[in-house]
């Protein structure tokens, strides 16, 4: 019963920290040469998930642009906004899932506690 709580646990701090980073993709997504960052899950040893985050430093769009000194070519962010929506949804659900498990742990414990009197 612990256990599923702890799994449960990892994962509501997991997906929260996938739509963290998602939501600060999107903040920067017109910040010139942001490279986006992405979560990534891994099996933690005692159990349950680990997000960890890595920098995508794959070039964004090139484009030209008018400054003080000239035309001048600078590198968009690297953020796809269709895909950022998709990892939110994701991490949206799976958060919902783990909140769900989270809520069905604490009623089989209240209900094994009820019988124990």
């Amino acid at each position: 019963m612990i256990s599923a709580i702890h799994t449960a646990l990892s994962g509501l701090t997991g997906f929260g920290k996938q739509l963290d980073v998602s939501a600060h993709n999107v903040a920067n997504i017109n910040t010139d040469g942001f490279k986006k960052s992405e979560t990534s899950f891994v099996e933690s040893p005692s159990g349950g998930v680990l997000p960890v985050v890595q920098k995508d430093n794959s070039p964004g769009p090139a484009v030209l642009k008018d400054t003080a000194q000239g035309s001048m070519q600078v590198e968009l962010s690297n953020v796809d906004l269709g895909e950022e929506a998709v990892n939110q949804i994701i991490a949206q659900r799976g958060f919902e899932a783990n909140l769900r498990t989270l809520q069905t742990a604490d009623n089989m414990l209240g209900s094994v506690l009820d019988m124990k009197k």
